[in-house]
């Protein structure tokens, strides 16, 4: 999906190039459970519902104007295959398990969220964090590394989209964003 499609306010979002790798590696075809925690604007929420009607999306967000927006979002598309949860994580998450978990925003809570995710993964089930600060991601890398994991990676996306300037042309720089993804060993 196109970045444009979805209602902005300042409200951080995940770009379109960096969701599709996101939800790549989320591995989301046949699955039925799948959790957002920091959902933001909800572009991830909103473009697995859509692209998967199958499968039921729990978001859970603490930010008043980021609920906000994504409710305008749910909306706009018509979603009705998402949950909307206005909370912390992990506290206020639903006690159940899911097939894949798709972490956008920690606050500063990354380890307990990590621990929360893990175990309420299915075996096999796929983890995805984003970030933008590297402390944070070689953090979630750190801690990934004594939990019930494999397939551990990181991938460092850059994307820049070309733009008009005068009579010529450049490439104008997104923020750098740090993919880590791992599945869940089987019990």
């Amino acid at each position: 999906m196109r970045d444009e499609e979805f209602l902005r306010t300042k409200v951080p979002m995940t770009k379109a190039e960096v969701r599709a790798i996101s939800l790549d590696k989320l591995q989301l075809h046949g699955k039925s459970q799948f959790l957002d925690i920091g959902s933001g604007t909800g572009s991830v929420s909103l473009q697995a519902a859509l692209e998967f009607p199958e499968l039921q999306v729990t978001a859970v967000e603490r930010n008043d104007d980021a609920v906000a927006i994504m409710q305008e979002n749910m909306a706009r598309f018509g979603t009705t295959n998402i949950s909307l949860v206005q909370g912390e994580a992990p506290a206020d998450i639903p006690d159940q398990q899911y097939d894949a978990i798709f972490v956008g925003g920690s606050g500063a809570n990354l380890e307990t969220i990590i621990d929360f995710s893990v175990a309420h993964l299915v075996d096999s089930g796929a983890l995805v964090l984003n970030f933008i600060l590297q402390e944070n991601a070689f953090e979630a890398m750190t801690h990934l590394q004594t939990v019930a994991v494999t397939d551990l990676e990181m991938v460092e996306t850059r994307i820049a989209k070309w733009h008009a300037l005068g009579k010529g042309h450049f490439f104008k720089p997104q923020n750098p964003t740090l993919v880590v993804s791992a599945i869940r060993k089987v019990r």
